[in-house]
This record gives structure tokens, sequence and C-alpha cells, in this order.
């Protein structure tokens, strides 16, 4: 019993129509998102590389080689056993930089359309042999399950109008669910469940022929295995030796087919979501794979068995029709119809996709700046593509007139795409590869496959120059193998000669350092023009036209979580990526790169984006093993000591960009780290952002004293400033507000206990004039005459004058010891400062007598605090006094310079060694004798000089022994009367 041709068209109809169902459910979000995103089904979706090839053509393989048949599986097992090798490293750049084909991926490494236009060209011209076959395939299925005995080539039906209906209904199919997203790297759900359903029914209906040819044909598994072991044929089949250069060939062929192929390519990366779902499939699709592979024999056998004049192709048709059984043959069409129909939707729209970014946008023919709505076109675009892939590879079945077999036309196609695996593998392993290498490898290589392999095998045409040597050289079992092989060795020949031979630019040693398997290591930090992202769509909207940059823009930054109003450097280079990414899917790699180098302003230079490197490393999901780890581990412990110092660390590019920001920065200053990384120093909160500008850009490399404001309130910071080679500036900040504060109170204490030196002169001092008051005061008791009185009492008044200015001396000077009151500048006379701190100097009775000497003049006036330059001259002189043995001689001279005043205190002691002159400031430093001094007062003076906006230097010794002498030199503003300001 067999079927009508109504009746099968019904079946089809019906077949494709639930096709259309799940489709749909999957689209609309009714199919739970646990089904559509599962591991599984994305692992079965991968069994569109088992076209009708895996349900039909296998079979005859299996008929001719036995268990050599494997080998169609095995290329692909290895593939994917062995992903890390080349999937994963393929999966992480297509997801990255939105790469969805072949074509994509290849231009996107050699930086050239012209190589995308090739690879597109020779993929089509390589696949029509495939797409003919699927549609064999089912034209013949059709053919004999309508009760046909014969090929169609022998008479029957009109099985090419079956054919081209059965075409119809699977293009429209393709249009609805396979190019209805705006963007060719977007996912499509409805086509990846409705694929993977397909796959589970092939796989069903493959199982269910497998039973009905064991226990329907022969009668169950003893039975069967006893026609083996009685039946000579078989055993021929199972003995049957493939040479060795075959299998070679064959399991390198169907290796690259994995990976090579469009749809399988399609399905790897373009509707892969998760990195871990390609993992689950290197032992889930190998499983698929194995129980496809269980009924092959079985089916094969049942064939043998029957003798029925049917192909071997078609052996599950056979079996349908000897068992009188229309289901079997069904599920046999039904196999047939799931595999193909999934091979031609996703193969046409993926060489679609490829036609339409490298053959019709890069042409200019789509007009992107003038169209209202791009998004449409480029639907419709992609829809015609498919329309018309699809109709050139139903007019090459036809033209093929049913001469050659599925094995065949397996084999051309598979040898075809074999010659694009040398650029596949370059692409992450060979830096030094160029496009001249490819192009040229290319040439060759498919030139002779067409001449050797595509035109004998589908037109019965061989060129001159193989019928010449090729038969005599080879045997005509080997000449399929050894041409194969010929065409890839003459393409990996010219590949590697020109490459080597040839210069590679400049753009594609970077796309090739990106696409090599340590591109986290080299990311280059790209210094853009732009204010912020808002600036992206007027940028872009002379190539885009303002409402597509606008939703593109929009989109990127959704994508990012980021503002229009984002201004980071970091972040405009993330969004300025994005939207090249995006583009990429949308437009392809050659014309979205294009549009982004012609449209967006990028300045020279840059060196590695250190940001880029950490983001990716530390949200790597990579589990480095051997030397990587150890680096690995050795970053992240630097980087973590980096982050605990007690010092604040903060590093800034060339161009201002600030790449670290520990947290002892983040507690100092109160602004998080993630707010600060990326962005520009001069957009920093006040005061920090112009501080760090200014002293980045200042010619000191240490700035000790700096007063900020900080969470904490005031505190003081000192800088350190460090540049590399590259131009990256490090700055360490030190908080050290504890350690002014600390010795503020000490100098403070060292002024107090100065004051507590001079009261015993003071004290001497005063008693002298008031006893001499009280005597006047009494005699004044007696005085009579009038000129007696008023004598006594001037003389009252000038003692009284006396005490007086011995106690403004010293209120003078304890004031100066006082940190409250703000610093006053103004004039102030040098040489009354000096005569005041030889007077508060004087009335130390205690110490030891030397000759002061002020030859200062008596009209030159600085700018300073009178109380605080008091402070400078007493420590100075006092020093100076100590350092003097009984014939002391201490001078004060001043002469002035341009605007300056240099004051120099020299006296003729014993000097101070060289060695000690860088300390002599240092607090607590003294030389000496213990408890004879604190060691503050030199610290004193030049923390005041500092304030006072001077400078003090030190010369010792001045003489040689017995006396060397000490100089110290002040440098102060000079000033005239009516310079008055406060600080």
């Amino acid at each position: 019993m067999s079927f009508s041709l109504a009746q099968v068209l019904l079946f089809v109809a019906i077949y494709l129509a639930l096709l259309f169902a799940v489709a749909h459910l999957a689209d609309r979000g009714i199919i739970p998102r646990r089904i559509t995103h599962h591991p599984a089904t994305y692992v079965l979706s991968l069994g569109v590389f088992a076209g009708a090839m895996a349900t039909n053509g296998v079979v005859e393989v299996a008929h001719r080689y036995g268990y050599n048949f494997i080998i169609y599986y095995l290329g692909v097992v290895v593939l994917f056993v062995f992903s890390t090798l080349l999937l994963i490293p393929l999966l992480r750049l297509s997801r990255v930089y939105q790469l969805t084909s072949l074509a994509d991926m290849l231009s996107f490494r050699f930086r050239d359309n012209r190589v995308g236009a090739a690879v597109t060209l020779a993929m089509c011209i390589a696949l029509l042999p495939l797409l003919a076959l699927q549609i064999q395939a089912v034209g013949d299925s059709i053919h004999l399950i309508t009760g046909n005995t014969g090929m169609p080539a022998q008479g029957g039906v009109h099985h090419r109008s079956v054919a081209a209906l059965t075409c119809l209904v699977i293009l429209v199919f393709a249009m609805l669910f396979g190019a209805r997203n705006l963007s060719s790297q977007a996912r499509n759900e409805g086509l990846v469940v409705a694929v993977a359903f397909q796959s589970l029914v092939k796989l069903v209906a493959m199982l269910a022929l497998m039973a009905v040819a064991i226990f329907g044909v022969f009668g169950g598994y003893g039975e069967m295995q006893q026609w083996l072991h009685d039946s000579p044929l078989a055993q021929a089949q199972l003995l049957h030796r493939m040479p060795i250069e075959n299998t070679h060939a064959l399991i390198l062929v169907f290796f690259a087919g994995g990976v090579c192929m469009p749809h399988a390519f399609h399905m790897l990366f373009a509707e892969n979501m998760e990195s871990r779902d390609l993992r689950v499939a290197t032992w889930g699709l190998p499983m698929y794979l194995m129980l496809l592979s269980l009924p092959v024999l079985p089916v094969a056998w049942a064939g043998m068995q029957l003798g029925s004049p049917i192909p071997m192709e078609y052996a599950g048709i056979a079996i349908g029709r000897y068992l009188d059984a229309p289901m079997v043959s069904a599920a046999a069409l039904l196999a047939t119809l799931s595999a193909a129909s999934a091979t031609i939707v996703v193969a046409t729209l993926a060489l679609a996709n490829m036609c339409l970014n490298h053959l019709i946008l890069p042409l200019g023919v789509f007009r992107l700046s003038q169209d209202s709505d791009i998004y449409r076109h480029l639907r419709w675009l992609r829809r015609g593509l498919i329309t018309v892939l699809i109709l050139a590879g139903y007019l090459f079945y036809v033209s093929l007139e049913n001469r050659q077999s599925l094995v065949e036309l397996a084999w051309v196609a598979f040898s075809g795409t074999l010659q694009f695996l040398p650029g596949v593998v370059a692409t992450p392993y060979w830096p030094n590869a160029n496009r001249r290498g490819l192009l040229a490898g290319l040439c060759g290589g498919l030139g002779f496959w067409v001449l050797a392999v595509m035109l004998p095998v589908t037109r019965g045409y061989m060129p001159e120059f193989a019928q010449l040597w090729l038969p005599e050289v080879f045997n005509s079992d080997d000449l399929w193998s050894i041409a194969t092989m010929l065409a890839l060795a003459i393409n990996v020949a010219l590949f590697v000669v020109v490459s080597l031979l040839s210069p590679t630019t400049e753009e594609e040693r970077v796309a090739a350092e990106v696409c090599s398997m340590d591109d986290l290591s080299r990311p280059v930090r790209q210094l853009l023009s732009l204010a912020n992202a808002g600036e992206f769509t007027e940028l872009l909207s002379p190539a885009l036209g303002e409402r597509t940059a606008r939703a593109e823009v929009e989109r990127a930054l959704e994508e990012l979580q980021f503002t229009p109003q984002e201004s980071r450097p970091y972040a405009l280079r993330r969004l300025l990526r994005r939207i090249e990414a995006n583009l990429s899917g949308l437009l392809g790699p050659a014309v979205a790169h294009n549009i982004i180098e012609r449209c967006i302003p990028i300045q020279a230079g840059g060196n590695e984006d250190i940001n880029l490197i950490e983001r990716f490393l530390d949200a790597s999901q990579t589990q480095f093993t051997g030397l990587a780890a150890d680096l690995d581990a050795l970053r992240r412990r630097y980087r973590e000591t980096l982050d605990t110092l007690p010092v604040g660390i903060c590093s800034m590019g060339a161009d201002g960009e600030m790449l670290m920001w520990n947290r002892a920065m983040q507690t100092m200053t109160g602004i998080r780290a993630g707010e600060v990384l990326g962005s520009l120093v001069t957009t920093l909160p006040a005061p920090w952002g112009a501080l760090m500008a200014q002293f980045s850009a200042g010619d000191s490399d240490t700035l000790l004293r700096e007063e900020v404001a900080s969470p904490q309130g005031q505190c003081w910071i000192s800088l350190h400033r460090s540049t590399t080679a590259e131009g990256d500036t490090m700055i360490l900040v030190e908080d050290i507000t504890d350690f002014e504060r600390m010795e503020e109170e000490l100098l403070h204490s060292e002024r107090l206990a100065s004051i507590g030196r001079l009261a015993a002169g003071v004290a001497h001092e005063i008693g002298n004039p008031v006893t001499a008051i009280a005597c006047l005061a009494q005699n004044l008791e007696y005085a009579e005459d009038p000129a007696e009185v008023s004598a006594t009492a001037e003389d009252i008044l000038r003692q009284t004058e006396r005490v007086t200015r011995i106690v403004e001396s010293l209120v003078n000077f304890s004031h100066a010891g006082s940190q409250a009151e703000s610093l006053e500048l103004k004039p102030c006379n040098l040489a009354d400062c000096v005569d005041e701190a030889i007077h508060l100097l004087c009335l130390d009775r205690e110490a030891r007598q030397v000759r002061f000497e002020n030859l200062c003049d008596r009209e030159m006036l600085v700018l300073a605090d009178s109380q605080r330059l008091l402070q400078v001259f007493v420590n100075l002189l006092g020093n100076a006094r100590d350092a003097c043995g009984d014939d002391g001689h201490i001078t004060a001279r001043a002469y002035p310079r341009d605007n300056r005043v240099l004051v120099d205190v020299e006296d003729n002691g014993h000097g101070i060694p060289p060695h000690l002159h860088s300390q002599v400031f240092e607090p607590f430093f003294t030389t000496k004798d213990p408890g004879s001094g604190t060691g503050l007062g030199l610290a004193l003076v030049y923390s005041i000089m500092d304030d006072l906006g001077g400078a003090v230097q030190l010369s010792s010794p001045l003489q040689a022994a017995p006396n060397p002498g000490t100089r110290f030199s002040l440098d102060l503003a000079s000033a005239s009367y009516g310079d008055d300001f406060e600080l």
C-alpha cells in the first residue's frame, strides 16, 4: 500500500504547520523559557548539521563501506570533544563582536570587506550541492512513497513540482521565523526551538526505523545476527576496509563541516546565548550523533536483505513497502523532511545574512543615510535574499537531473567548505596571517576544487589536465579524496607563502591580537574627542539617519545601563564598542567598522586599556590552569596589596584618565572607586580634581604639605609622583594630618619652653625698674619743689615705659607661638624685628654673653607676620649664641635681590658638619648635649618660613677651624607700606 500524492502533500503540510506552531509558540513566550533556553534545546538545534545526509545518504555509505560510515559522525565528534581548541575561542570572539557568520569572522580578522565578499560568494557556490541534496532527498522520497519504484529520471510523477511546493513552504517558514529580527545577531527563539524539535523528530523516526528493521524485517536481534553470519555480502561489507588516505580525508572534511558550514556556524555561534551551552554541547552533541548513528547499519542491512530496486538512500521507504506498512514509509519521509527542511532554512538564513552584510550593503545599493526606516528594509532585503538562495538551490537541483546520488552531492559540498578551514584556524592561532595570503589560498584551493571535484561530479565534466594524469596516478575510488586533499594543500601553501612574503597592515596586526587567545591582555585605550554619550547620535546621524542613530545609541546605553549624560572616557569607549557590535549584527562587521571609523573621531595613540583588562579578567568565567593560573593569582595578589595599603594610591593615563583608585583614596576623599575609574582627572570633585591635575602637570615630583578638605574635616597630605615610560602617572597620597597636629603641638611646647627660659631674665629686668620706681615714689613724698616733683615723675614714667617694653616683648613672643590666629602678612621693618629678638635674648642672664650686631638697613621692609618673623630670629640667633664660644660674634645683615630680600644670620661658632645638613631641619634632631635642647627650633624656623612664602638655607662651615662658623640665609618677599593682605 502506498500513499497518494494528495495524502503525501497533506502530510507534509501538517508537519510543516506543526513546525509553524512550535516556532510561533516559542516566539510568543508560550513555551516556557526553561525549555527554550535549556542547554538541551541548544544541543538539539545543533542537529541541523545532520541533514538529509544523516538520514538518507549515510545509509548508502554504510552499504558501501560498512562500519566506516561512522566517519561521518566522527569528524564532528572530534570537533566538539576538543572544542576548547577552536570552538570556545571562536564563540568568545563572536559573542564579544557580534560575528554571526564565517564571512563576518574572517572579514573582522583580516579587516577587509573583500575577504567577506570572497568568502560569501565562494560559500554560496560550495553550498549549492548541499541545498540540492536536501531538495533531492525530499523530492525523491515523495516520488517513491507515492508508489513509484524507479528513480524520477526513469519516469514517475512530477516530483519536481512537489519539491518546488515543499521549497515554497520552507521559504515561508524561513521568512517568518528566520528573518523577523532586526539584527542578525538576535536569537531567533522560534527558529531554534523549531530546529531542535525537528532534530528530536528526526531521531525518533530513525530509531523507529531501526526497531522495524530489526523486528519487522529480520524477526528479532538474534535472527539479524544469524543473517549477518550467513550472508557473504554482509560479511564482505563489514570487512571492507577504506583506504587510510580516504579515512583521513573524510574525517578532516566532516570536521571542517562542523564549523565552516554556514548553518552549523549559525547555530553554534549566532544562536548561542551562553558559553555554558557550548560546554554542554561538547558531550551532548556527540551523544545525540551516537544515537542517530545506531539505526544506520540495521536499516542498511534490512535494505540489503530485501534486495529492493529502491536506492539504498531510501531504505526506510523500501522497508515500509516490503512490510506493507505505510506508517513506516511515513516515518522515513518524516526523518528526511525534518532533516532537509531544517538544513535549508538555517543554511539559507545564514547565507542571506552573509550576502546582505558583505555584498549588498558594502556596494552602496542600500542607502542608509537616506532611508526613513532602515530596520524594515533590512528585514525585507534579508527575506528577498532567502528567496533567491532557495530558488538557486532548487534550480541547481533541477539542472542535475538526478544524475548524482546524495552521497556524491554531500562529498562535493563538504569538500568545498573544507577550503575555509585554514582561515578559521588562523583566526585565533596565527597572528602573521594576512588578507593577501587568505585570498590567494582561497582562490587557489577553491579553483582547483571546482575543476577537479565539483565539475566532474555535478556536470560530468573533467578538465583536460585532470584527464591526462589523475586517472593514471590514482584509481577512481581515490580520485575524490586525493583531489580534495590537493585542493587543501594548494590552499594552505598559498596562504602560508603569500602571508610570509607580503606585509601585514597595522589594522590586521591589531585584529590578530584581538582574535588571539590572550586578547584580554591587549585591548587599547582609544582616545575619543567626545564630551558625553549624547554626541554619538549627532555624529552617527549622517551615516545612519537621525532616527536610526538615536535608536542604536539608546539601545547601547540601555544595554550598558549608562545615561545620555555619561562623560567618563572609559564608559564612552565601552559605548563605542557596544554600538559597533550592535551595528555589526545589523549591517555586518565591515560596514559597521567603516561607519564607526568614518563618523567617530578617535585620536591617535593610547596604551593598553587597564580598566577593560581588569574588568574582563575579574568577570571571566575561564578557569585558568598552569602558568596562566599562576600569573592571574599573582595579578590578583598585587592588585589586592595595592588596594589595601594604608597609603592612598591613584594612577592616570597620559590623557588624564583615572586608572586606579585604592581603598585608602576612597577613605581619604570620600569618593568611591566606581565613580572615579575611567573618568578624567579634571572631573573629580573639588578640591581633588584641581589638585591632582595641577600636581601631575607640575615640574616637582613631591608636594610635602598641602591642606585640603576631607569627609573627616580639614586634613594635610603629602603627594609623591612617578611617571612610567608609557606616560602614565602614579601618585602616592599620604595623610599626614596626625603628624602635622603632633608637630604643631610639639612646636608650641617648644615656644612655651623658650618663654620659660626667658622668665628669669625678664624677672631680673623688671626688678630693677620696679625698685627704682619705689625709691622715686618715696622721694616724691618729701619733695616740695614743683620742679623736683616734675623731674621725679618723669623718672617714674621712664622706668614704667621700660617695664612696659619688657612685658610687651615677652607678650609678643608668646603670641608668636599661638596657631589660633590667622597668618597676617604686612610690611615689617626688618631691622626693628632683629633688634627686638636681640633684646629678648639678652634678657636671659644665664646664657653665654656674646656680641650681637644688627647690620640690616633701617629702611628695609619685608612682607611677613611680625610675630612669626620674631620667632624665626629668636631661634636662629639663640642657636647661633649656643654654638659660639666666649668670643662669640653674631651678625645679621640683609640685602635686596629683585623683588626679594635675603637675610644672613652668621656666627663664628663650631659649625655644622656637611653630612648633617639634610637633617638639621627635621623635628627632634639636635647636635646639643642631652637635656640642652629639643631639636625643634630649626624645624619651627622651616615651618614658619614656609608659611610666610619664604625659604631658609644653611651654609657651613664658612671658614677653616677653629671657628668655622655657620650661616642661615632667609629669603623673604620685599614690601613697602601699603602692601597689606591676609592668608
